[in-house]
């Protein structure tokens, strides 16, 4: 993700990560919200992260990128806590296409989405909202 400046210059979006958050927090504030917003590049964190806030959480908009298709922590995890939980992926990275189709949490998680830009992260959000 700290990459997604230099890909969405490439794809026309301009998107960097610092805008994404923003365009989350925007979103949440607007739906009267609280949100907590983490990065992380290894399961074990996202697991201990889930796992220590996991009475607090009411739920969980996640972009695993790679990880999608070794997950089985995560998954194993989202499968016990039943947290409604929505998927998301970029389009502008290398084989996101192929990485959302086989991600090994899409079985557990309430909704999926795919596109360019912050469009599947403030779908997800909406999603999780209902």
């Amino acid at each position: 993700m700290p990459l997604l400046g230099k890909v969405s210059m490439k794809s026309g979006t301009r998107l960097t990560l610092d805008k994404l958050d923003k365009a989350i927090r925007k979103e949440a504030a607007a739906a009267g919200i609280e949100i907590k917003v983490f990065q992380f590049y290894n399961e074990e964190r996202i697991l201990k992260t889930i796992s220590r806030n996991r009475k607090e959480i009411s739920g969980i908009l996640i972009n695993p990128g790679p990880l999608a298709r070794t997950a089985f922590g995560l998954r194993e995890l989202l499968g016990m806590l039943k947290i409604p939980t929505a998927e998301v992926c970029i389009e502008e990275f290398p084989f996101s296409d192929e990485t959302f189709s086989k991600s090994v949490i899409k079985d557990v998680v309430t909704a999926r989405f795919i596109g360019a830009g912050a469009e599947p992260y403030l779908h997800g959000l909406n999603a999780l909202l209902k």
